[in-house]
């Protein structure tokens, strides 16, 4: 299976706002969007469906983003990441068309689902899961985004930008 191009490091932090004005002044990020919801989070992690708040900015140059990852709730691979190694990058990200079959082909490799969550943003139909070894090895997140109208999105050229047009994301800087 060939991967497109890295979408976002997801970096977990313990203060968004600080984090986002942090990220700023070191890569030079003037422009941050909020993805939006428009259904909570149906989220499992380890097996269980757990109840949690996530709120993500998403920032960046050039063709990877940044994602800032602040988590509430109920415990998750977030939390649990950030109590164990602090505030740090947690995973690498990229965008797929099918995440079933993806996920399978992943799993031949060895990795698991460590988590997985789907929800509604502006239309859109969002899935994504963690695979990885453990939670404590490289994880990687796919998502597979499924536009008003059927069409699966997968790698997009200046995706923040047009989603905040569509309303995915808010801008917050």
């Amino acid at each position: 299976m060939k991967f497109g191009k890295i979408g976002h490091v997801g970096i977990v932090v313990n203060d968004i706002a600080a984090a986002k004005e942090h990220y700023s002044r070191l890569l030079g990020i003037d422009k941050w969007y909020e993805l939006t919801y428009d259904t909570p989070l149906d989220m499992t992690y380890r097996g269980e469906k757990r109840s949690c708040k996530v709120t993500l900015y998403f920032g960046g140059r050039g063709h990877t983003a940044i994602e800032l990852i602040y988590p509430e709730g109920d415990e998750n691979i977030y939390t649990t990441f950030r109590a164990r190694h602090g505030e740090m990058i947690h995973h690498i990200e990229y965008n797929v068309k099918d995440l079933d079959a993806t996920i399978a082909h992943a799993e031949k490799e060895g990795l698991r689902v460590l988590q997985s969550a789907s929800f509604g943003s502006a239309g859109a139909k969002v899935r994504y899961a963690y695979v990885g070894k453990s939670e404590d090895d490289t994880v990687i997140e796919l998502i597979e985004t499924v536009l008003p109208g059927g069409l699966h999105k997968g790698d997009m050229p200046f995706e923040t930008q047009l989603a905040a047009l569509t309303g995915n994301y808010k801008r917050v800087k």
